[in-house]
């Protein structure tokens, strides 16, 4: 392995730049603290050209959204043999693609929301909005209609309606070519941070969400005051043993590795329901991820030794 500096990867140019880069100076400090040289980079064209001039130790992946969470940033990484934390390639596209993530989370009988999803082409050129009445029967009303390939909340909409339907999935089209129509499931949020790898995860104490409007919408995800997060959750036993299972399962399920936090509802019969995986979730002072390891006695600087525990062997 290079004996040379440790680069953190954040910015770009996804809709969650500026998150990235908040989360990526503060893993830069952490990692200052544990003796690395760093060597923060901003993402631009002149990426690789850099990787291959500095010959890193590895990449620390502090990149939120599309091209750092989706797989695009790892098999670059892959071909040039640099070690980087997160998970690889295959991982971070399924857990980014919220349809093949649900199918996969079907297939192994993990509990998730009902759904089903339209591509642009079936909207607007094969009468998709046809299929709404038939849609709706099978999952009723209200449901959340989101864009596939976003994190953060971005361009969710709930409808309560079948007249909303069209402009929701019209807006949600904004953000890609393929949408999410998913049963809405009333319940607990939670959150499950989880470390190590497939084989052996360890999960942080569950962290609820609790906000006015019952939604982790994007603001209440960066702005200190839009949500209350409780650390660990007030759940009995049983329930919170029930809900790290249902989240060890999905991570391994994934091949997630060093960590991702699991989203879920915990709905009204106490089943946990999977929403989905963040592969590279905040790490921002208003982060859930900083606050699961507090509540378990960890600094951020010892979280972050946690995550790169894989690539300084």
């Amino acid at each position: 392995m290079s004996d040379g500096p440790v680069i953190v990867a954040m910015g770009g140019r996804s809709l969650e730049r500026e998150i990235s880069l908040r989360s990526g100076h503060r893993v830069e400090q952490a990692l200052r603290e544990l003796g690395f040289e760093v060597h923060a980079l901003d993402l631009d064209a002149r990426f690789i050209d850099q990787v291959l001039t500095m010959r890193p130790r590895f990449v620390f992946v502090a990149m939120h959204g599309r091209g750092g969470e989706d797989g695009t940033l790892q098999e670059l990484l892959e071909t040039l043999a640099v070690p980087y934390t997160g998970s690889d390639a295959l991982g971070s596209a399924l857990c980014m693609d919220k349809i093949l993530f649900k199918r996969q989370l079907r297939l192994h009988h993990i509990p998730t929301p009902s759904f089903h999803s339209f591509s642009e082409t079936a909207f607007r050129e094969l009468g998709g909005a046809r299929t709404f009445p038939r849609l709706l029967e099978q999952l009723g009303l209200p449901v959340v209609i989101k864009p596939v390939a976003q994190g953060s909340a971005i361009g969710i909409k709930f409808v309560s309606t079948p007249e909303e339907i069209p402009a929701a999935m019209l807006g949600a089209f904004g953000y890609g070519d393929r949408v999410l129509v998913e049963e809405r499931v009333l319940g607990r949020e939670l959150a499950v941070t989880v470390l190590g790898p497939p084989e052996e995860p360890r999960v942080l104490p569950i962290v609820e969400l609790h906000t006015e409007s019952g939604f982790y919408s994007y603001e209440a995800h960066y702005t200190i005051g839009q949500v209350r997060l409780e650390a660990p959750a007030e759940l009995p036993d049983e329930v919170a043993r029930a809900v790290e299972r249902v989240a060890r399962s999905a991570y391994s399920l994934l091949g997630c590795r060093d960590f991702a936090r699991v989203d879920l509802i915990l709905d009204q019969r106490s089943v946990p329901q999977v929403l989905e995986i963040n592969t590279i979730p905040g790490l921002t002072e208003t982060g859930i991820t900083p606050a699961a390891a507090e509540a378990e006695g960890m600094s951020f600087t010892q979280l972050t030794r946690e995550i790169i525990r894989r690539v300084v062997v």
